[in-house]
């Protein structure tokens, strides 16, 4: 099976509307750890219409969070079902706090060790006197530790997300806007 990382589209996002939480999060690492949140307070993100008028699926934002539109989480419903949670909030235009769509915050929960370091370009950087920080350029993964999944995080690099060529085909068929993919190595 091919596998992609899950970026925003910035190449195309000139029009495209852009969010902003409305206060900050105490941690926003928080839906970067593979583990279900069990309280969870809604949170207000704020667009500006003024400077983006098409709205997407994939909604970009500050915090580099997943953030799918009600009908993108339909469409990949089935093939992300049990590997995700899905938290709620409210995305209002800046202007008016009139809500533009119905959007959620998604925890993906599947937390895999499965880069392969061999077939990756990465770089180690130091962040103390013991202590090395992995930076991964180009991925690598090893499919018999990704199990099916069609959604999933890294052990190794938790801010990055991928996606099965089944996530791509779904989102490229239903021109689904603020999604873009990388391609990595599959071993």
């Amino acid at each position: 099976m091919k596998y992609y990382k899950l970026i925003f589209d910035f190449e195309n996002d000139k029009d495209y509307l852009l969010a902003e939480p409305c206060h900050n999060m105490e941690d926003e690492y928080i839906v970067c750890e593979g583990k279900a949140i069990e309280k969870w307070e809604p949170m207000q993100f704020e667009c500006d219409i003024q400077n983006g008028r098409v709205i997407t699926e994939k909604l970009g934002n500050s915090y580099g969070w997943e953030i799918l539109s009600e009908k993108a989480l339909e469409l990949f419903g089935e093939i992300i079902g049990n590997d995700v949670q899905l938290l709620p909030i409210k995305v209002v235009n800046k202007h008016t706090e009139q809500e533009i769509e119905k959007y959620f915050v998604v925890n993906v929960l599947p937390f895999l060790d499965a880069l392969d370091l061999e077939n990756s370009v990465y770089n180690y950087f130091d962040v103390g006197s013991d202590e090395k920080l992995l930076s991964v350029i180009k991925y690598g993964i090893k499919e018999k530790k990704v199990g099916g999944h069609h959604i999933f995080r890294l052990k190794e690099s938790p801010m990055a997300v991928f996606v099965s060529g089944k996530f791509k085909e779904i989102a490229e068929k239903n021109d689904m806007l603020g999604f873009d993919f990388v391609k990595v190595k599959v071993n």
